[in-house]
């Protein structure tokens, strides 16, 4: 997820089209329990492939806006997620402030 999102902020979402159809990445991420994860990289893929026709059959402008909504909720969800995974490694799943940062006697890594 990450390297796709790295793509397409540098190469933009004509990058992602290019992939759209190699569903790889979004069924490693399923098989490791990041459904979440999973849906909003598909949600990405199909933003940067969306496109409509008008009544006369010619290509109607990308939708920008639902593309950027989509690498947002995407970038988001990806640091979120590392926060998290970070946390539960060091023990801090709770949400309480490190050793170090509520100061005292013996604070600090040790």
């Amino acid at each position: 997820m990450r390297r796709r999102i790295h793509q397409s902020a540098a190469g933009g979402r004509r990058v992602l089209a290019f992939s759209a159809g190699d569903t790889a990445d979004r069924r490693r991420l399923r098989g490791h329990g990041l459904a979440t994860a999973a849906d909003l990289l598909d949600a990405l893929h199909s933003a940067a492939t969306a496109r409509s026709r008008d009544p006369f059959g010619r290509l109607r402008p990308v939708d920008r806006e639902r593309f950027a909504r989509c690498w947002l909720a995407a970038a988001r969800y990806l640091a979120e997620a590392d926060r998290a995974l970070c946390a539960a490694a060091r023990g801090a799943g709770d949400r309480s402030p490190a050793p170090a940062a509520r100061g005292g006697a013996g604070a600090g890594p040790g």
